[in-house]
């Protein structure tokens, strides 16, 4: 594809950096640059021109940063740079054999997507009521009317005495009770639209033996590989390793009773100890082998 050869696969990093472009232009953007700046200690209030409230490109001799509100240089560069993360983003999509790849179970999943709505609802809810009682609203629309506290808006803003404006807040219980009740509607929702697999926490024991493990697993592989080929035949290849290493494993005892048949107690000795000694390299599959034929013939018991 030409535009996979144009466009570059984002990075961790590039997507990192492109996040924190896109936050600083909105900041940038809406002209709190010039708060952020101050009030962090970055830069003094008396080094800001009065009125430049956006961060630009340097332009002059003295190579001055701060700017008014306009587009300029700095924003085409930032939206430009976002274009191209995107566009790089939708062209190097996961879409190869989306059907046919087969989904891995989640511990948490979506129960009700619209209980999930209410509660990012009521979350956003809150933290807008949050923001307006601190006043950000007020410094917002001073930054975009090109106001000062003294002579602009302050407080929060809603209906008082009839009319929708800005008036002077200070905190009650009611504000109190109003943001509990906001932010436990967003755990109750958010919370009543998920669901934990509690098969994945508590997995049921496989009280299968080795020789049924094998052939369940033959089993699951022909039956994967009508849906994803690839996945069913890397589950037949592990199913039939683990059966050739245990009739090694009774190959070499076969062998060990040969060699103690004809005299050859060394050798038999040997080929025993690889079976039996913990550290031995065929021991975990000649466990398998014996659990397996220990349990042969044993049936469970079924009720009636």
């Amino acid at each position: 594809m030409v535009l996979k050869r144009v466009f570059k696969k984002p990075t961790r990093l590039s997507l990192f950096g492109a996040t924190l472009l896109a936050f600083f232009e909105a900041i940038n953007s809406s002209g709190f640059s010039d708060n952020i700046a101050t009030s962090t200690g970055l830069v003094s209030q008396e080094s800001i021109p009065d009125g430049k409230e956006k961060i630009m490109l340097p332009e002059g001799a003295d190579f001055e940063i701060w700017g008014n509100l306009q587009i300029g240089a700095l924003d085409y560069a930032i939206v430009a740079s976002l274009v191209y993360t995107l566009v790089a983003l939708w062209v190097h999509r996961p879409i190869e054999n989306q059907f046919g790849v087969k989904k891995s179970r989640k511990l948490i999943a979506i129960k009700s997507i619209r209980s999930i709505r209410i509660g990012i609802l009521a979350l956003l809810v809150a933290f807008l009521s949050t923001a307006n009682k601190l006043g950000k609203f007020a410094d917002f629309s001073n930054n975009v009317l090109g106001k000062t506290a003294e002579t602009g808006n302050s407080g929060s803003f809603g209906r008082h005495d009839g009319s929708w404006q800005f008036q002077e807040f200070e905190w009650g219980l009611l504000d109190f009770a109003e943001l509990s009740i906001l932010f436990a509607l967003s755990i109750y929702f958010v919370l009543k639209g998920l669901e934990v697999d509690k098969a994945i926490l508590n997995p049921i024991p496989d009280n299968r033996n080795f020789i049924e493990r094998i052939w369940g697993g033959i089993r699951e592989a022909e039956r994967d590989q009508r849906s994803d080929i690839e996945g069913g035949a890397i589950k037949a290849n592990e199913s039939f390793t683990n059966l050739v290493k245990m009739l090694g494993a009774a190959a070499s005892m076969n062998v060990a009773a040969s060699s103690l048949d004809e005299g050859n107690v060394k050798v038999a000795f040997n080929k025993w100890k690889n079976l039996t000694h913990r550290k031995g390299k065929q021991n975990k599959d000649w466990l398998s082998l014996s659990e397996s034929l220990d349990q042969a013939g044993n049936f469970l018991d079924e009720e009636e």
